[in-house]
């Protein structure tokens, strides 16, 4: 069984990190007079009018919004789960429940007595990312595989290595790695090489741990000895502890040309509005999709002020 310990608890103390960065958007923004709260789980939109006017929270209180309500969820989720449905057109609901994800993804965090011994070069255990794929033709295959719900013979890794830029992330001496499998089935119905059993998650994420570990084997030989803790998160674990992440899709949706562009993330949606007024959507369910670039969010608050303007010289 893998063992039940978090890597990321090793940092935890740390002052380092990507938690950096959202810590100073939200000095930023407190410095400009707003006021940023987490741990507060919204269930509805509030509209009054036709018009979102706020959310409310699981506790059952309410936040008001002066200008516009920003969701950075997918537009199922918006529109079939925090909206009223009389609230919503019967068009856009169909729609949204027409929208699709991309397959699945399982995260494993690595507590490591050393740093990772790639075959290639010790310089690589010096890079943030190494993607073990290796091959075009190897991604096709895993990403038909994964579509036709069948675990991959040969899954793409996205090697984290955290700790090999920020030192603050794990003590002396120790290192923390986290490993991106993609793509991966959200719901399993085989196994492409034929020798894991069962079509749960709970059922095979521990044999797939070990596929994915035996391939990093290969590409970094000596890493299995080195791995003194290992978590595993399946597509089902993902969106458990995050919605957005439908069938542990981490890229919001498709990126087909369905979904793609002015079609992101539905037709006759593109422009960060939605079908209530004072509601906008934002994310990587909007255009451009996903990707650490905050394009859809900086666009997305054009959009507000701007209808902001003209609500004002009306």
């Amino acid at each position: 069984m893998v063992q039940p310990v978090l890597c990321r608890s090793i940092g935890a103390s740390s002052c380092g990190g990507a938690q950096r960065l959202p810590r100073a958007l939200a000095d930023v923004l407190t410095d400009c007079g707003g006021e940023v709260r987490t741990g507060f789980e919204v269930d509805r939109v509030v509209c009054r009018n036709g018009r979102a006017v706020g959310v409310r929270g699981t506790d059952g209180s309410t936040l008001k919004a002066r200008r516009a309500v920003i969701a950075n969820v997918g537009p199922a989720l918006l529109y079939r789960r925090l909206l009223e449905s009389e609230q919503v057109p019967a068009q856009v609901r169909g729609k949204a429940s027409r929208y699709q994800y991309g397959p699945g993804t399982l995260m494993l965090h690595l507590a490591l007595d050393g740093p990772l011994p790639w075959a290639a070069g010790d310089e690589l255990a010096r890079f943030a990312y190494v993607h073990v794929a290796p091959y075009v033709d190897d991604l096709a295959r895993t990403y038909a595989e994964s579509q036709a719900g069948l675990l991959p013979v040969e899954p793409l890794l996205i090697v984290g290595q955290t700790s090999a830029v920020d030192p603050t992330r794990a003590p002396a001496g120790r290192h923390v790695v986290w490993i991106q499998v993609r793509t991966l089935p959200s719901v399993v119905r085989g196994d492409a090489a034929g020798t894991i059993r069962g079509t749960a998650w709970p059922d095979v994420v521990d044999a797939m741990t070990d596929r994915v570990l035996t391939k990093l084997e290969r590409y970094a030989p000596g890493s299995r000895t080195r791995i003194a803790r290992v978590t595993a998160y399946s597509p089902e674990d993902l969106e458990a502890a995050d919605p957005n992440l439908v069938g542990g899709d981490s890229i919001a949706g498709s990126h087909h040309l369905a979904q793609n562009f002015v079609f992101r993330p539905m037709c006759g949606h593109s422009g960060y509005r939605t079908a209530i007024p004072g509601l906008y959507l934002t994310g990587a369910s909007t255009w451009p999709g996903a990707g650490n670039n905050a394009t859809s969010g900086r666009l997305a608050a054009r959009r507000v002020l701007r209808d902001a303007r003209r609500r004002v010289t009306r």
